[in-house]
């Protein structure tokens, strides 16, 4: 392998680095600009953000405590 040969793969390498960053970049920028999720109970007010990256099963513990402590069932 060649110098040239090694710095073209170096250089995709890095391409699809920055592309992976910039994805998580416009993921995270789009999940800043949702409206949180409000849950009114007399007067109490929770606002719940979660990022884009949050694993479903995350979702369902935040939840589930969310209730726990409200009384919820």
């Amino acid at each position: 392998m060649n110098d040239s040969e090694l710095l073209s793969i170096l250089a995709r390498q890095r391409f699809l680095e920055r592309r992976i960053e910039a994805d998580r970049e416009r993921l995270a920028a789009s999940a800043r600009r949702r409206k949180p999720i409000r849950v009114h109970r007399g007067r109490i007010t929770v606002e719940i953000h979660l990022s884009g990256d949050v694993r479903p099963e995350q979702v369902d513990q935040v939840f589930a405590s969310l209730a726990k402590h409200l009384g919820s069932t």
